[in-house]
């Protein structure tokens, strides 16, 4: 099975899914407010830009692997961690204090705008970010509405509604440790692995895998290989994702390059780096850190380093080593042969995605 050509079939899928469950929440909120309707149009808007699907992917193919029961519901189903994807993100972009989300505006930058059009400029800054949170609440309100409104048994539903919180509270957990990082002075490579393991893993890759397993029925020791595969795999996808954020196409991200540098944050790149750097290297890496006007060649000469001092090459080979054991793990997991190989080759794909 060619995992990727799934993904992007899935995708489809997950659109249209989308549209379906947006329209009628635009219905719900008519009666409310012109103001809600416009914040469920953006929230609509944003979370249809794109982005791979995966967490909805991984969620349909893991309850495939116990269950080819009411698929239908499962598809429904599915949409759920993407909803969780646009919460994370509105308040992320805020934190990171971003401007896009791929490609376009992010939700507080959009309802800047708005204000600046319509009431001015003065307040239109603080207006965009309390807007923006609202947003994201209602986004992360909605999933759970939506677990546990599927046409499934109740106890399987409240158990998936559960996983689904229980992620979402790691996340918000690895989120305040992300943003201690940048203040701290030195930080370890297991402090960022630990972040990588509540902040991406867990919601993108463990979270979604569980939930779909535990509304097909799925035991607990076939939860705890699911979990064996998710978590190295979700730090693999982060190294990747640090990566990219240094040295990938930023029109294929959707986002800016050096994102990461400006922010300050101590991924393992720097991290790396800074350890095998010399004094000019350290230099430069520190020139940049933190850097809101940071350079395009300031980016360069930070690549460079990352380069010379092995750094690049170590986070690259830990992410390989993390997905085999993530691989290893699928050996022992029995159930439908089609969702087992999609889980294979997403493994093998996210050592070499570009995006």
């Amino acid at each position: 099975m060619d995992a990727l050509q799934e993904l992007e079939l899935y995708k489809e899928i997950v659109n249209h899914q989308l549209n379906i469950f947006f329209k009628d929440r635009l219905r719900e909120v008519q009666d409310i407010d012109p103001y809600a309707s416009y914040m469920m149009d953006l929230l609509r808007e944003y979370t249809l830009r794109g982005g791979k699907r995966i967490r909805a992917a991984l969620m349909y193919y893991s309850y495939k692997l116990f269950s080819k029961q009411n698929i239908d519901e499962a598809i429904k189903g599915s949409i759920a961690f993407e909803l969780i994807q646009s919460y994370l993100l509105i308040h992320d972009d805020i934190i990171d204090q971003d401007f896009l989300r791929r490609g376009k505006s992010t939700m507080h930058k959009m309802y800047e705008e708005a204000h600046l059009k319509s009431f001015g400029e003065e307040g239109s800054e603080h207006f965009g970010i309390s807007m923006a949170i609202v947003a994201g609440d209602i986004s992360n309100h909605l999933a759970n509405l939506l677990i546990l409104n599927l046409n499934m048994p109740i106890e399987r539903k409240i158990k998936a509604a559960a996983e689904l919180n229980r992620v979402v509270h790691r996340v918000l957990y690895g989120e305040a440790l992300d943003v201690l990082s940048q203040t701290k002075k030195k930080i370890s490579e297991s402090d960022v692995m630990k972040i990588h393991t509540l902040k991406t893993a867990s919601y993108t890759f463990e979270g979604p895998l569980l939930a779909g397993a535990i509304l097909a029925g799925a035991d607990k020791s076939s939860l705890k290989i699911l979990s064996d595969y998710a978590i190295p795999l979700g730090q693999a996808f982060q190294l990747q994702d640090d990566i990219l954020g240094v040295f990938g196409d930023e029109k294929k991200l959707g986002k800016p390059i050096g994102s990461d540098l400006r922010e300050g944050k101590k991924t393992l790149l720097i991290i790396k780096a800074l350890h095998e750097a010399d004094k000019r290297e350290k230099k430069i890496i520190m020139a940049a850190m933190g850097n809101p006007n940071i350079t395009t060649e300031q980016i360069e000469d930070v690549r460079a380093v990352m380069i010379t001092t092995g750094s690049l090459d170590y986070s690259r080979n830990l992410a390989k080593k993390l997905i085999r054991k993530a691989k290893k793990s699928l050996e022992k997991l029995k159930g439908d042969k089609e969702a087992r190989n999609f889980l294979e080759g997403i493994a093998d794909y996210m050592s070499e995605r570009e995006y």
